[in-house]
């Protein structure tokens, strides 16, 4: 049975084909860290412990990070066409919620803090 939340991806056959197809958004932001490979990213994936967010012409990638006091969302990586990362956020922050998670996270180069001052507090 296929189980789709949003944009996240649950069926692995589907996932595969969206990886596929995202994991050049997901390659080139790979370059701007030294944590990760895209190996690592694609087992972190298929093994649950990585969300696939797969637009049309982007993806994210999210992992839940679990602290003494509280859950939050991490999005890790992301890439492709900014405005629809952008329009992808609700549908995140709705699975952030239903996880029960209290904060979104997220990091970047330089260059995001211009693109994102509009979602600062």
């Amino acid at each position: 049975m296929q189980k789709v939340t949003d944009n996240v991806v649950d069926f692995k056959p589907e996932w595969e084909m969206q990886w596929i197809r995202c994991k050049p958004y997901i390659e080139e932001a790979l370059r701007y860290q030294d944590s990760y490979t895209i190996d690592h990213v694609e087992d972190k994936i298929s093994n649950g412990l990585f969300h696939l967010w797969a637009g049309k012409e982007s993806a994210l990638v999210t992992e839940f990070v679990i602290f003494p006091k509280h859950k939050v969302l991490n999005l890790l990586f992301c890439g492709g066409d900014y405005n629809e990362l952008v329009e992808m956020l609700p549908s995140i922050e709705a699975f952030a919620r239903a996880a029960e998670c209290k904060r979104l996270y997220g990091g970047g180069r330089k260059g995001w803090s211009r693109k994102l001052k509009a979602f600062r507090l």
